[in-house]
């Protein structure tokens, strides 16, 4: 299987990630890839992810960190449409409650 097509089997999501992440450990043995895949479940995600940064060139880093960015801004966007919501739903609440009191 080549890159390109491991890479368009990934969910939508996951695409940008594997595009930037499968050079990366390409350009490991396949000892050194095989040790850190089978330490990788077993070490904490910030040990893996040094790991990983490591090797990544400059322009790799300022890719991740871009998208990064992106990620933190949509979940973020995410949240605040999520407490909206929470907040319209708990003042309707309170204003069903209050006119359930003057019936």
């Amino acid at each position: 299987m080549t890159k390109d097509e491991l890479i368009s089997k990934m969910p939508g999501d996951l695409k940008p990630w594997a595009e930037l992440w499968l050079p990366v450990l390409l350009r490991w043995s396949e000892v050194e890839i095989t040790e850190f895949l089978l330490n990788a479940s077993g070490m904490p995600w910030i040990e893996a992810y040094r790991q990983m940064v490591i090797i990544m060139t400059v322009d790799e880093k300022i890719a991740e960190l871009k998208m990064r960015k992106a990620e933190m801004r949509r979940m973020n966007q995410d949240n605040a449409a999520f407490v909206q919501a929470q907040r319209t739903l708990f003042f309707s609440v309170i204003a069903k409650v209050i006119m359930g009191l003057g019936s």
